[in-house]
């Protein structure tokens, strides 16, 4: 079991807002990580990390911003 000592920068991972992404440090590591929380993960911690951070405790959950894909331009001859 993982020990959280503090996480921030929480983000809406979805459109469905079911999964954040924020940065942990946990005591058993010497870093902070990204992690990603979900009330479904199998582990407590990452219920705990989700709901902790859905109740705004670790600051407002920025909103979910969809990936764009990189446009090509094409060219011809």
């Amino acid at each position: 079991m993982l020990t959280i000592e503090y996480a921030k920068d929480p983000v809406w991972s979805n459109t469905e807002n079911t999964f954040i992404t924020l940065v942990v440090k946990f005591k058993e590591f010497s870093e902070e990580m990204p992690f990603g929380a979900s009330p479904l993960d199998p582990m407590p911690y990452g219920v705990e990390l989700f709901n902790r951070a859905k109740a705004e405790e670790f600051g407002e959950v920025a909103a979910f911003i969809p990936p764009t894909l990189p446009t090509t331009s094409t060219t011809t001859t």
